[in-house]
């Protein structure tokens, strides 16, 4: 009977939180880690906006242009302001439908991004995250690259043909040329466990005694606020540019610039918008007689009759390893460094397009970083400021360019295009939450949960420490698939969870409870019923009662030797 009225209240104070997990972004992350968790438990997902429009699932640069046509308006506080030496600070890059990278729709910057499927096979991020284990994970995923995509330029192939090393660009297309977005790996067939709340912001987690029970989320339409309460645990998917946003708008960050913010401070973590890595990138350009793919999209956008097949080029479609630090991509189309608003965009000149010509980019790690910087008003956009390349950057940097000339004088040509040389960083960045485990480089330890703060954990780039010359989706999704391995399965009792100056003996005593439920117990409580600390404290003393009633009336019997520690 005691243990029956025990399971009820257990049973009353989980269901008073609604959902067991509360993951906030819809993301590529954020699709991973809800659709992967639902599959055993409530998730709720929270989201900017909903599924994207069926034209998003289609070749690159059809969704191309949906994306520039529609890149002037964005849901406040996310347009990100961009600035980077060499170029004019970008005032924003956001789109009413789409958003950027991270995008607005379920499935974020892989319904808006290139398919290109490149990772590091090196990857040593940290004890349990190297390619040893991440492989497992590639393997996992419901995103699989090909190696024979379904189109190439005849421009393309003869550059594969001349160069040494040359490939094809791996890609995440389907046999018919469309590329496989997030949404429709994985949303698209979750479990009915999973639940997906649109047209909301999260402006505030929710932590008191430095437990995370919740997220305060604003109402897009109506501007109205409420609060959403997790059971379990709230797993932040934001991005590497919002979901520092959201720790700083939740006094989770630097305690000097929080201080200057006027945001309380609930928990120092200077590394957080810190770290900012992301590739950069320079292109060299030939002109060229044979028609490119600015001469093959049909009017208004080319002079010359479309060519369907080649809407389903990934655009950078070739690749070379220069070394471990960059990497050489054929592009058969002109990109106009300093007014595309994308490198594989047709918008760097007016329609129809007149500079035919092949473009080799040349994409590098750096050791130059770069920060985010908040306003503590969440409907002001956050603005990302990239550092200069170092003089090593640059040293490295140069040496790749001759590289890339060489490879691109092996086609016939024109000649090159002429313009200045500058290093933009691509819209795709990690390491603004990197894990670790020193509070003060690190945001999240290598659980992926942060730093003195229960219940809440992080998964998206912003956690990935270590940067590469590649864009960071698949790392992402590896990420994700193991975040959901760690989360959903058995708990663990690691050192970490343990209380700080506790002993060996003290620990083994109270090895029974569950760390997440000593937590709970001075937690705050929940939306609706009884608060948990008050559910977890009544089942505490049923257990105890239980117990006394058991010994009480138990027959007697000789003492036994048990596995019990003897104290002397």
């Amino acid at each position: 009977m005691l243990r029956l009225v025990s399971a009820v209240l257990v049973s009353i104070g989980t269901r008073a939180a609604g959902y067991d997990y509360v993951v906030v972004g819809g993301g590529v992350a954020g699709s991973v880690v809800a659709t992967r968790l639902a599959e055993k438990h409530s998730v709720l997902l929270l989201n900017i906006a909903g599924a994207p429009p069926s034209k998003y699932n289609s070749a690159v640069m059809v969704s191309d242009e949906l994306i520039v046509q529609t890149n002037l308006t964005a849901t406040p506080g996310m347009a990100a302001r961009i600035h980077q030496p060499g170029y004019a600070p970008v005032p924003r890059f956001s789109t009413g439908e789409t958003g950027s990278s991270p995008a607005r729709w379920l499935g974020g910057s892989s319904v808006v991004g290139l398919s290109l499927f490149l990772y590091d096979k090196a990857m040593d991020w940290a004890p349990g995250w190297d390619w040893n284990t991440m492989q497992n994970y590639m393997l996992k995923s419901e995103i699989q690259p090909t190696h024979d995509p379904a189109y190439l330029h005849p421009l393309t192939r003869a550059f594969i043909k001349a160069v040494p090393g040359a490939m094809a660009t791996p890609s995440s297309q389907r046999p018919d040329g469309t590329k496989i977005t997030a949404h429709a790996a994985y949303l698209h067939k979750s479990s009915e466990k999973l639940k997906i709340m649109e047209g909301v912001r999260a402006d505030r987690l929710i932590i008191e005694n430095d437990v995370c029970t919740g997220v305060e989320v604003r109402d897009l339409k109506s501007g109205a606020y409420r609060t959403i309460r997790a059971g379990r645990e709230v797993i932040v998917s934001a991005g590497y540019l919002y979901t520092p946003r959201l720790l700083f708008l939740s006094g989770l960050g630097d305690a000097k610039e929080l201080a200057a913010s006027g945001i309380p401070v609930v928990k120092d973590l200077p590394a957080v918008g810190k770290n900012l890595v992301a590739p950069r990138f320079t292109p060299v350009s030939w002109h060229t007689s044979e028609p490119t793919l600015s001469q093959m999209m049909g009017p208004p956008i080319s002079k010359g009759p479309a060519v369907k097949e080649a809407f389903q080029s990934v655009m950078a479609e070739a690749t070379v390893q220069l070394s471990k630090d960059a990497i050489a991509q054929f592009m058969p189309i002109y990109y106009a460094p300093k007014s595309a608003p994308l490198p594989y965009s047709l918008q760097g000149e007016a329609w129809p397009l007149s500079t035919n010509a092949y473009t080799v980019l040349v994409t590098m790690r750096t050791e130059a970083k770069g920060v985010i910087k908040i306003d503590k008003d969440p409907d002001v956009s956050p603005l990302i400021v990239h550092e200069p390349l170092t003089p090593r950057d640059r040293e490295r940097g140069a040496a790749a360019v001759e590289a890339a000339v060489g490879m691109g004088s092996a086609l016939p040509s024109l000649g090159p295009v002429e313009h200045t040389r500058d290093w933009s960083a691509v819209y795709d960045g990690r390491g603004t939450c990197r894990m670790g485990t020193n509070l003060s480089t690190s945001v999240v330890d290598t659980s992926l949960k942060v730093h003195g703060v229960r219940r809440l954990r992080i998964v998206d780039g912003s956690a990935i420490p270590s940067s590469t010359p590649f864009l960071a989706l698949p790392e992402v999704v590896m990420l994700a698939e193991r975040a959901a391995d760690l989360i959903g399965g058995l708990q663990p009792y690691a050192v970490a969870d343990m209380p700080d100056g506790a002993s060996l003996w003290e620990v083994v005593q109270s090895a029974e409870v569950p760390p997440s439920d000593m937590a709970a117990l001075s937690g705050p409580s929940s939306e609706e019923g009884l608060p948990v600390y008050i559910v977890m404290l009544l089942c505490a003393a049923v257990s105890l009662i239980s117990g006394a009633v058991a010994w009480r009336f138990a027959p007697g019997r000789a003492p036994e030797t048990s596995d019990h520690y003897t104290m002397a």
